[in-house]
């Protein structure tokens, strides 16, 4: 078996569109799109939209489940912060061009002014 690439990113001062810090069906949209142009594997998806905080709409927490592995995406529009998971194992074939394509998309549509990236090579 290949190592795996597993991204972890937090996005900081995201000047991304507000809807995709509150609206879940279009985070979700924006998601599972991503991982299908990426040619993975979609087995189920979840997506939860907190009620209002005293800052005003609450946001949201994503997962989904795919044959090689995870995405989950973390939002608080009142930071205007966002936590990403990338995680797509290289079990079967390589997918470091497919995790890093959905992580690029995703910072595309957030556009963090600060970001910090971990990337870690799982066996």
């Amino acid at each position: 078996m290949k190592r795996s690439l597993h991204i972890l990113a937090d996005f900081y001062d995201c000047e991304g569109h507000p809807q995709y810090f509150t609206h879940k069906s279009g985070v979700r949209a924006k998601a599972l799109a991503s991982i299908r142009r990426a040619g993975l594997s979609i087995v189920a998806s979840r997506f939860h939209k907190f009620s209002r905080n005293h800052d005003g709409e609450g946001g949201i927490t994503g997962v989904v489940i795919v044959a090689e592995s995870h995405f989950t995406i973390h939002t608080w529009p009142e930071r205007r912060f966002v936590n990403l998971d990338v995680f797509f194992c290289n079990y079967t074939q390589n997918n470091t061009r497919k995790a890093r394509a959905v992580f690029r998309e995703f910072r595309k549509i957030y556009q963090p002014q600060r970001m910090k990236q971990r990337e870690v090579w799982r066996d």
